[in-house]
């Protein structure tokens, strides 16, 4: 093809006359059309105006001259508006604050540029309440009771000091006596560490724990920076004091992408109680323990300018310590603010009331930690011109280390590399690598925000000035903020208050539900395998290497990649309880599946936990406190010479007024639990030789529990319980049927007929098999079974040993009603004569279509 193209160039230029090649810029271009799609990638043409004239002929222009060009348009993604769903019913009037909350879900986040939510997920208004207000009042026992709800030790009180933080124990007093026979001041930034943090945005949160309070102990602590010492607080297990800037500690590191620095999140799962969270946040690791700080104003912004080009990029972090601290792991005090907020939670489950507490002091505490700051700065360079640059990664990242601490950290004595600063890159910014880049992203964090900001880099600039770095340094000591920390659940300081379980159970339920509201699985899937974040109410793009553009739809020359990775979508709602105290939820691996090599989903598909249901009718929400949670079969066995130890009552029963001791003619009641009745007397009695009279009692049922089955089956209805008579319904996925009976019925103490837990789907044969049995067959189940037990259907319906029958030689033949088996039509032949052989009655066919081919 090629040798024939050149011939005909060959001959083409022979025919024309030197110099009278066309010009084909002599017929214009009409303006581009409009694009053929709005958004996702659409065409749009034009064509040349040509007007066939001596020239276009004799310069061979209808050869040489492109008469149509066709160009890309409009290949941003589509954007995706946000959508909030409607709100549920109104919740029922909560009695202690006498309001009632109804709420609505997201049900798609905007996405690609598309119109943010920005209207309320929740509304109230006042009501009159129907119940009364279950909240109960503090007791302390033998305690003081502060106005604020809190309990301190009797010896606390006229003390001088504010120990209960509304300095309701220094009213009244007469003549007091100091803890500490002089003044000192508490440690700089001690609130800090008894902040919430919310572990889901990244971001410290309301006042949790009070560390001014003392607990009447003069313990002081000296810093070496300081000539006097400090008060130590109650709730601190440790300080050490240290200032840490050494040269040596600055460490870089390379990202192909930010998928790439996602991935060095906290990989480990997020507690709450004994409920785990799938969800993961974007974490910039601080320290060489990659403890780590979370910045999603900062990942985004990440996010955004990478948007802009193909982009690599090299991130250097410095810690500064002022001070490390650890936390008690009990007799935690809680800030006044705190306690209160929890003091007036309804016992009722409220999510409202409840998920506030999350907005209000986050979702942990800090149980250790450091106060200080981060220096931290994450460079973004074109990926193609740190190609050109001929610099490995381990040299990209060295250059950045060794002129971040000549030029902006300033250590003299730091000497510069030859390669940094004579590769082709620097070469082009005046010898600087880091004049390269195309910005800088400010991660730091600790002293003064004027300061943090200016250490940071914009192309264009000239960069940080002199002293900017020492001068943040310096403010770093009197504006510290939380690092390299370790965080503990809020759940767990919900303890020694009235109703503490109650709380701290309904606290989980609300956690588990406000969790989902960060989970990316909401996110429509990402051109060219990017990974989706959630930031709010709006879905952002984490491209990969080689791919750029708002929502990461363009691709850099070399990207060559179809495969698209699997996603987790979101998880199911969690089964209700079943007879074996577990409840299970699934998600799948279809947002999107994996197509053409992809990766699939990594993690669990199924998860399973304990839960609980009440045996007893439900008549609101006890209060459960701490010392209520001690078992009865823990506490110690009480002796008597006279009256009855507690009766053994009767299975799914119990004894109302239960004791450890009865008097001698005292009698127990039997109750049955929920689902059963009670059969016979229902009354013990308690006899002098310390024996029952036991009545002639049982429970029976009344009700079957939910049957469990393979998580494969879907039954039908779903209840928790079902009444005798009623029946359910098992099914299978399309395709496969239930390897038994498929319809079940509650018989008071079982299910009829039993139902097996190793009952299973098969492959639905029935329909494989339809329309394909043997003629003289008929299908029954999965098999092919004659039709007559007496007849021989191994061969043809028409087949005999004499051969087939012949038109000429019926006798009689009629026609008898239609029947419809299974969809398939039979005819019945009632009489032949065979050649040489007697009339015999016909047979039924298994289709009208062999029926009339006998006749054929």
């Amino acid at each position: 093809m090629a040798r024939h193209s050149v011939l005909y160039f060959i001959l083409l230029s022979a025919l024309i006359d030197k110099g009278q090649a066309c010009f084909c810029d002599h017929y214009p271009w009409t303006q581009w059309s409009s694009c053929s799609k709005t958004c996702n990638s659409g065409t749009q043409t034009r064509q040349r105006q040509i007007v066939v004239n001596q020239y276009y002929l004799e310069n061979f222009c209808d050869q040489l001259c492109n008469k149509q060009e066709t160009r890309e348009c409009n290949w941003q993604t589509c954007p995706i508006n946000c959508l909030l769903g409607d709100y549920g019913p109104w919740s029922d009037c909560d009695p202690c604050v006498e309001k009632q909350f109804k709420v609505r879900s997201i049900l798609r986040p905007s996405q690609f540029g598309g119109q943010p939510c920005t209207e309320p997920l929740m509304t109230f208004q006042p009501c009159i309440p129907s119940k009364l207000c279950k909240i109960e009042e503090v007791d302390c026992k033998n305690k003081f009771h502060c106005d604020s709800g809190r309990c301190i030790a009797s010896k606390l009180e006229c003390n001088g000091e504010n120990d209960c933080g509304d300095n309701s124990d220094e009213r009244n007093c007469g003549r007091k006596k100091s803890v500490c026979s002089r003044q000192y001041n508490p440690i700089p930034s001690v609130q800090l560490m008894g902040t919430g943090f919310h572990f889901l945005a990244g971001e410290a949160r309301g006042e949790v724990l009070d560390n001014s309070f003392t607990g009447g102990i003069c313990k002081t602590v000296k810093s070496s920076r300081a000539s006097n010492p400090y008060r130590f607080p109650a709730n601190l297990e440790n300080v050490n004091f240290e200032v840490q800037t050494e040269e040596d500690d600055l460490e870089t590191d390379f990202y192909e992408d930010l998928i790439s620095l996602d991935d060095n999140k906290d990989q480990q799962s997020l507690a709450m109680g004994q409920e785990k969270s799938s969800f993961r946040v974007p974490i910039f690791y601080s320290s060489k323990r990659k403890q780590s700080s979370t910045h999603n104003s900062a990942f985004k912004q990440a996010i955004q300018a990478s948007y802009k080009k193909d982009s690599s990029f090299i991130r250097i972090h410095k810690v500064i310590k002022v001070l490390n601290f650890t936390m008690k792991t009990k007799d935690l005090q809680l800030s006044d603010v705190f306690l209160k907020a929890l003091n007036h939670l309804p016992l009722e489950y409220n999510s409202a009331l409840y998920s506030r507490i999350f907005d209000d002091f986050g979702t942990h505490y800090f149980t250790s930690g450091s106060l200080g700051g981060v220096y931290d700065l994450l460079y973004q360079f074109s990926k193609e011109e740190l190609k050109n640059s001929g610099l490995t990664k381990a040299e990209a990242q060295n250059c950045i280390r060794v002129e971040t601490k000549k030029r902006y950290l300033f250590f003299k004595q730091t000497k510069v590399e030859h390669r940094c600063t004579t590769n082709k890159l620097s070469e082009k910014y005046g010898g600087s690598f880091i004049q390269g880049s195309e910005k800088s992203i400010s991660l730091v964090q600790g002293g003064r925000s004027e300061y943090a900001a200016a250490l940071a880099w914009e192309k264009g600039s000239s960069g940080p000035e002199e002293k900017i770095f020492s001068e943040w340094l310096e403010s770093v000591k009197e504006n510290p903020t939380v690092i390299d920390f370790k965080l503990a659940p809020i759940t767990d300081l919900v303890r020694n208050i009235p109703c503490a379980v109650t709380r701290r159970n309904n606290l989980m339920r609300a956690y588990r539900e406000y969790a989902a509201k960060f989970d990316p699985c909401q996110c429509a899937r990402c051109p060219n395998n990017g990974h989706p974040t959630l930031s709010g109410t709006e879905c952002l793009c984490v491209c990969q290497s080689g791919t750029y553009g708002e929502n990461c739809e363009r691709r850099s020359p070399d990207y060559k990649s179809n495969a698209v990775d699997g996603n987790w979508g979101c998880w199911s709602s969690w089964s209700t309880c079943d007879a074996t105290y577990k409840r299970s939820r699934t998600r799948e691996c279809n947002n999107p599946a994996p197509q053409q090599g992809g990766k699939s989903c990594e993690g669990e598909r199924r998860q399973v936990e304990h839960c609980t249901f009440s045996i007893m009718q439900n008549d609101g929400q006890p209060c459960i406190s701490d010392d209520e949670e001690v078992k009865e079969i823990d506490l110690p066995e009480l002796e008597s010479d006279s009256g009855c130890p507690q009766p053994v009552p009767p299975e799914n029963a119990f004894i109302r007024n239960e004791r450890k001791l009865y008097s001698v003619g005292e009698e127990v009641e039997i109750i049955c639990l929920t689902g059963f009745k009670p059969v016979g007397y229902q009354y013990f009695s308690c006899l002098p030789d310390r024996t029952w009279r036991r009545g002639d009692v049982e429970c029976r049922r009344t009700e079957c529990l939910k049957p469990v089955v393979q998580e494969v089956l879907t039954l039908s209805p779903f209840q928790t319980l079902y009444k005798i008579g009623e029946s359910i319904e098992l099914t299978c996925p399309r395709g496969f049927v239930v390897a038994g009976p498929s319809r079940y019925t509650c018989s008071g103490d079982s299910w009829t007929p039993p139902i097996s837990s190793s009952l299973a789907c098969e492959k639905d044969t029935l329909a494989l098999l339809k329309g394909h049995c043997q003629p003289g067959q008929k299908q029954s189940g999965s098999e092919c079974i004659c039709m007559s037990p007496e007849e021989d259907c191994g061969l043809p319906c028409w087949s005999t040993k004499e051969g087939r029958p012949e038109m000429d030689t019926v006798s009689l033949f009629k026609e008898s009603s239609w029947e419809n088996y299974h969809g398939v039509h039979l005819i019945t032949l009632l009489l032949f004569t065979w050649p040489g052989g007697p009339a015999r009655e016909a047979m039924k066919c298994s289709s009208l279509a062999r029926s009339k081919s006998v006749f054929e």
